[in-house]
């Protein structure tokens, strides 16, 4: 008896993966066939966790600091553009900054909430996303950072600030290739000084190098480790300010993990507010063009 039902059970268990299995080969056997599923792997070690073939909010360079913390409560909301030759992508993007001590240790919460995407059928390939349509929507990732003022003010020494930030696995739609469901952090530390403080347009030059770090889905290489950089410069003055930087970081695996960007924006100081128009154009493993409009709201 204890033979026929241990033999009734196996029988179970084997049939309910072959059903799983073919309800998988069902429904997306045009996927099978166009990366030669081998019937056994699973479907997400084929995608390259990589920044060239997710979505524009999967891996993007950081923000390239300049080495200070502002002393007011801040929320920033915008809307990003993204516009590339296979994958347009449109999304909210909301930060909350609080600072301490006079602005000497800041935390920051920040998300894109929801993106909507079209991508091509030679992108969704290239990327081996399993969308078939190639469009839909996504949940983006959550990050959380603290950032700490080592030197503010000092008469001859830079500015120093270190930022220590942490990426949730909390994005959705691995399958599409939109966010890679794996956490990662980053480290920074950035350097700047304004001169002309006095005058009626100051300037302020600013550097960043740090590391950053994302896990992976390979067996060889469990995370992928890079090399973070950037450069800025800031014109300003009461009423306006605008800001030129150029970053990217660079992984070791060379799987499409060096992007490369440029940014620029303009922005309209209100003493509570500040509008800010924003365009950042990708160099290298990061093919896309984007266009932000936001604001900043300051709270004491």
């Amino acid at each position: 008896m204890l033979k026929v039902l241990t033999r009734f059970i196996i029988f179970i268990l084997l049939s309910s993966s072959c059903i799983g299995l073919f309800a998988q080969d069902e429904g997306y056997s045009w996927w099978n066939n166009k990366h030669n599923w081998d019937g056994v792997t699973n479907w997400m070690y084929y995608l390259k966790y990589a920044p060239k073939y997710f979505g524009p909010n999967a891996l993007p360079v950081p923000e390239i600091r300049n080495a200070q913390i502002e002393d007011r409560i801040s929320l920033e909301t915008r809307a990003d553009l993204h516009f590339s030759k296979g994958d347009n992508t449109q999304n909210l993007f909301f930060k909350l900054k609080y600072p301490f001590w006079e602005g000497r240790l800041a935390l920051e919460i920040y998300a894109v909430p929801v993106e909507f995407y079209k991508m091509d059928t030679l992108t969704r390939d290239e990327r081996v996303s399993r969308d078939k349509d190639g469009e839909g929507y996504a949940v983006g990732d959550l990050y959380f950072g603290t950032l700490i003022q080592i030197v503010k003010g000092h008469k001859s020494w830079p500015d120093l600030l270190l930022g220590i930030t942490m990426r949730t696995a909390s994005g959705g739609n691995l399958g599409g290739a939109r966010y890679t469901d794996a956490p990662g952090y980053y480290f920074d530390l950035s350097a700047g000084k304004t001169f002309f403080s006095d005058k009626k347009v100051s300037l302020r030059p600013y550097a960043m190098l740090g590391f950053y770090v994302w896990q992976t889905n390979r067996d060889d290489w469990r995370q992928n480790d890079a090399f973070l950089y950037g450069l800025g410069l800031s014109l300003f003055n009461q009423k306006f300010e605008c800001n030129a930087k150029y970053g990217g970081y660079k992984g070791y695996i060379g799987n499409g993990d060096a992007p490369m960007v440029f940014r620029a924006n303009v922005i309209y100081k209100l003493p509570k507010t500040h509008f800010k128009f924003a365009f950042q154009q990708g160099l290298q493993d990061f093919d896309y063009s984007t266009i932000s409009l936001g604001a900043v709201f300051y709270f004491k």
